[in-house]
């Protein structure tokens, strides 16, 4: 049997694995929710990498090696660990969410959205550059992207854009306080207004640069939140969200493809056949290579901004990793998905060691705060969020929540879950701190 009839059939097992998932998923609940997502997009980048493996007009970029069935075992197991909060949370489901009396959510939409008006300067600056120019100068996406490529040697080292620092942190966090703003019968529509533009701002700064990757997670964030929010909100809510999130994805999408043709114009294919390469390369690069990339980075990616406090010679961006681990067979310039981030950083042993007492903590976290009246409470929702948002994210790309920016995300998400689950506790030990908070809320 040929390598190539070999290849084909591990990756279409593999899509069809994939498949089967999908229909276990559903077949308690029928309901399209959040973790019904994920699996979708696993069956698309599977997809794309069948039509990838089969390509052979991209010799030049994808350098793909013989497939193996073991990697994808692994890959799998992996997923579906990570998975296992939305597996719970769909088995579970609740119809409203506690209000956790707080204004610190109010604060922090506050400070979101004068983060995202201070940016409009840089916006205005790179417009003529960036978003116009993109569809008029088939050169634009590639210039903006070297230009970033230029000063990335320069990453990492200084605090340079506090409101950009600030803003990126809290990137993810935004959407999930717009979802659930929306979901509040008496709507602050003030905080949804602004805190829509923000997102807005949030999608335009990676297309000034040429960046398709910040545009796309941003993309798969808001309809992964969306997904896990729509069975609190009315149909009438449901169908204004649905249409303008369609317009908007619509939208999104003409840069992504402006960007496409820019970076690779001086390449001999398709544009067809780009997408298929950079959304389907995951999962083959992580079967080729990152069970065994020849040694580890020491949690060098993941864990960056955390090892540099203890650690002064830790890589402070990835030219400098690049250089430090160019004995790895293979690193952060493919996707190997978030798995592959995990396995190339601690091992394979290791890491799957790390998904098992991650996850297994949230569920006990999910366990223990289970209602019995189909209510939800906010921090629960906050960390279901960021387990779906690490899912639909990385399993195109890599762990998305590394390097300093990532790992400043992780800090804001730890900060407001402690907040929100040590508000709760105080709430429950004071009865009468939450009358007075219901009164004050009022």
């Amino acid at each position: 049997m040929s390598q190539v009839i070999t290849d084909n059939i591990l990756a279409s097992t593999y899509l069809i694995v994939w498949g089967l998932t999908f229909i276990w998923y559903q077949r308690k609940y029928h309901s399209i929710d959040a973790g019904s997502f994920v699996i979708i997009m696993y069956i698309v980048y599977a997809i794309f990498s069948i039509f990838s493996i089969n390509d052979t007009t991209l010799s030049e970029l994808s350098d793909y090696k013989p497939l193996k069935l073991f990697p994808y075992i692994y890959l799998y197991v992996m997923m579906m660990i990570a998975l296992s909060p939305s597996i719970y949370n769909h088995n579970n489901p609740t119809k409203t969410i506690e209000d956790p009396h707080t204004h610190i959510l109010i604060i922090l939409s506050v400070i979101i959205i004068i983060c995202s008006i201070l940016l409009i300067p840089d916006v205005i600056k790179n417009q003529s550059s960036g978003l116009l120019k993109l569809f008029t100068d088939t050169d634009a996406g590639k210039d903006a992207y070297m230009e970033q490529q230029e000063k990335a040697s320069e990453a990492g080292s200084a605090i340079r854009n506090l409101p950009a620092i600030i803003f990126n942190s809290l990137c993810d966090i935004s959407i999930f306080l717009f979802y659930y703003f929306i979901s509040l019968k008496k709507k602050k529509y003030k905080i949804i207004i602004g805190l829509t533009f923000s997102i807005c701002i949030g999608v335009l700064m990676p297309i000034m640069n040429g960046q398709r990757s910040g545009v796309i997670t941003s993309m798969l964030t808001i309809i992964g939140g969306y997904m896990l929010f729509k069975q609190y909100y009315s149909k009438r809510i449901n169908r204004i969200v649905r249409n303008i999130g369609i317009i908007a994805i619509f939208v999104m999408a003409l840069p992504v493809a402006a960007i496409t043709m820019s970076r690779f114009s001086n390449f001999n294919a398709q544009v067809s056949s780009f997408l298929c390469w950079y959304a389907g390369q995951s999962s083959i690069y992580f079967n080729n290579e990152a069970l065994n990339p020849g040694g580890t980075r020491h949690g060098d990616r993941t864990m960056n901004l955390f090892k540099r406090l203890v650690d002064p010679k830790t890589p402070k961006n990835y030219v400098e990793r690049r250089d430090k681990y160019s004995n790895l067979s293979i690193d952060d310039n493919v996707f190997t998905t978030f798995v592959g981030d995990f396995t190339i950083d601690y091992g394979p042993i290791s890491a799957f060691f790390i998904f098992v007492v991650f996850n297994i903590l949230v569920l006990l976290s999910f366990y223990k705060c289970r209602s019995r009246d189909e209510t939800s409470k906010l921090h629960q929702l906050l960390l279901l969020y960021f387990t779906v948002c690490i899912s639909v994210q990385g399993g195109m790309y890599l762990f998305t929540y590394s390097d300093v920016g990532g790992n400043l995300r992780l800090i804001t998400y730890t900060l407001l879950y402690s907040y929100l689950r040590y508000h709760e506790a105080l709430l429950h030990k004071f009865p009468l701190m939450k009358q007075a908070e219901i009164i004050s809320n009022k």
